[in-house]
């Protein structure tokens, strides 16, 4: 367990979503637990907040540090946890605008089952620095319609007009993806955003002004995405899209010259492995893995080392893990891995790009960079927590 959480209250925290702040990089966690016996009822203790992690680029392990305010551990999102109202409060995307940061998040009104299906809306938030510091809502949108889940790239139109490109679902983990972009100066009105139909004969997008029109991402009308990570690799000029599939139980990868698309894909791994070949790394007990976010701002020298975090429900805490690229091709369907340390794992998996015509099959490899970013005691046993009990 890391000392530094302990000493701040911290007991454990999911997801990942990281920001560049300035020369820094943020990673901020979903629901945090405590410390201490938890509520009468029963249950892990948690404070109706998230927290935040933050290291130099690209991320070090060894040197990051937790945000704090007021010698307590810095709390960006905080939740009523009220039944039907706001059960969880959760980052899901962010963007810094002329310094100021903007975190697109998904409000629970309900947690469900798999069959029954989560209930939850999108709230934007943004850091008042010139006020408190803390962030404060700017706008929301109904529940289960777009934003439940958003990614923020900042990028260009066809006609050079920087604006805001956002990935974005519906009802969480019922959703196939979609696209919409907004003037960053706009990014707090709703009315402003505008939504992708599909492209023209030239492959130009087309957009409407309303959200009821918006269509799915072509090639994604088919998936059940929850977590979505949405970044930009310069050095190979790729816009990368992240998530994981619950209509197929896989992570996967996609991947495109524009941020408009279209995507290419999917690339489909499997960072905690599969039931029949786990990772050494993967204790007995340990699983439901979750989430899928890319952090920005380093893709190695040649530009295909990704920097990535997933989650494990058992036990509660958040892994960062690099992916690397390779250009050689095969065509057999492979998906194995490989134990090459006491926390290092490696995968070999392949894809085949098919939705566009195309058919390059990349090798992938997987390795665990730091377990437990969100430090949790090696084996925590699964408990109920809130209402919610489940990944």
């Amino acid at each position: 367990m890391d000392n530094r959480a302990v000493a701040l209250g911290i007991r454990g925290a999911d997801l990942g979503v990281s920001v560049l702040v300035g020369s820094r990089v943020w990673l901020m966690f979903g629901d945090t637990r405590g410390l201490g016996p938890g509520p009468s009822s029963g249950g892990i203790p948690t404070v109706g907040a998230s927290s935040a992690i933050e290291s130099q680029v690209p991320f070090n392990c060894a040197s990051f540090s937790w945000v704090t305010s007021g010698g307590k551990f810095f709390q960006p999102l905080h939740s009523a946890r009220e039944t039907g109202v706001d059960e969880s409060t959760v980052p899901a995307g962010a963007v810094t605008i002329n310094g100021i940061i903007y975190i697109y998040a998904m409000q629970v009104n309900q947690w469900g089952s798999n069959s029954e299906g989560t209930h939850a809306h999108g709230v934007l938030f943004y850091r008042n620095e010139q006020s408190t510091g803390l962030f404060a809502e700017l706008t929301r949108w109904p529940v289960d319609t777009l934003f439940v889940n958003a990614a923020p790239v900042m990028a260009k139109l066809p006609d050079g007009t920087s604006v805001i490109f956002v990935t974005t679902t519906a009802q969480y983990r019922h959703s196939p993806i979609y696209l919409a972009y907004v003037a960053p100066s706009q990014i707090g009105d709703p009315a402003a955003y505008h939504y992708l139909t599909g492209y023209d004969e030239n492959g130009s997008p087309i957009w409407i002004d309303q959200m009821i029109d918006a269509k799915p991402l072509p090639g994604l009308e088919n998936v059940w995405a929850g977590e979505v990570s949405f970044q930009y690799d310069s050095s190979l000029n790729r816009y990368l899209l992240m998530f994981k599939d619950y209509h197929t139980d896989t992570f996967t990868l996609y991947s495109s010259t524009a941020p408009y698309g279209p995507f290419l894909g999917p690339l489909t791994f499997f960072p905690c492995g599969t039931a029949s070949a786990r990772p050494e790394w993967m204790e007995s007990g340990w699983g439901m893995c979750y989430g899928g976010y890319m952090l920005p701002g380093f893709f190695g020298m040649d530009g295909n080392l990704l920097y990535f975090v997933v989650s494990l429900w058992n036990p509660y805490t958040t892994v960062l893990m690099t992916m690397r690229l390779g250009t050689s091709l095969t065509t057999a369907p492979i998906s194995q891995i490989t134990s090459s340390g006491t926390n290092t794992a490696s995968a070999q998996t392949t894809f085949s790009e098919q939705s566009q015509g195309i058919i390059p099959v990349f090798p992938l490899s997987v390795a665990v960079v730091g377990f437990g970013i969100a430090i949790i005691a090696a084996a925590i046993a699964a408990r109920k927590f809130h209402k919610r009990d489940g990944p």
